[in-house]
């Protein structure tokens, strides 16, 4: 038998996820430490005063988590993968696809975040209850994730202006471990 050396099991696992993610569509992909990803007070604040999304749709605030609860969030994972779709319309699928898969690999607190706002349906039913739950993912900026620093972290460019949740942004995010 020849002599060969096996990759550590965390790299052949992230480069066994990058696979899956760029085999599923996507243009870019990445594991990424979850330390590297940005939180930031501002975007509640442009959330609230100037989208048009705020306190329409479950995904978004006031009814996601606050930055200090997501801030507890992140400590509780080491790791993410970062990806990057040609289109924003695939972003949540995949990054549903993506979590579904890692939980059946034993990562059982996967949990994805696009930075597209939901349009799973086309009027959000708050007052009762999500008609999606298993689809439906909260927008990063929703959950306080600065996505142009969170790229900028991770060696990635951002050819996209990070403005609002509109359909323009091809990010998502899959938190692991």
């Amino acid at each position: 038998m020849p002599n060969l050396r096996e990759l550590p099991k965390g790299i052949r696992t992230n480069q066994e996820m990058i696979q899956e993610a760029l085999a599923l569509g996507c243009l870019q992909a990445k594991v990424i430490p979850a330390k590297t990803i940005s939180l930031a007070h501002w975007l509640k604040a442009q959330c609230q005063f100037g989208c048009p999304h705020f306190g329409t749709r479950l995904t978004c605030p006031p009814f996601t988590p606050v930055p200090e609860e997501v801030s507890d969030l992140l400590r509780e994972y080491e790791r993410a993968i970062l990806i990057k779709t040609s289109d924003c319309k695939q972003v949540r699928e995949i990054v549903v696809q993506l979590e579904g898969s890692l939980k059946t690999k034993g990562y059982y607190k996967a949990f994805g975040l696009c930075a597209t706002a939901c349009d799973l349906c086309e009027e959000c039913t708050i007052e009762t209850s999500c008609k999606f739950p298993t689809q439906a993912r909260p927008t990063l900026r929703a959950f306080g994730v600065d996505i142009s620093k969170t790229i900028f972290n991770n060696g990635w460019v951002s050819d996209v202006a990070m403005d609002y949740c509109t359909t323009t942004h091809p990010i998502g995010l899959v938190l692991m471990d």
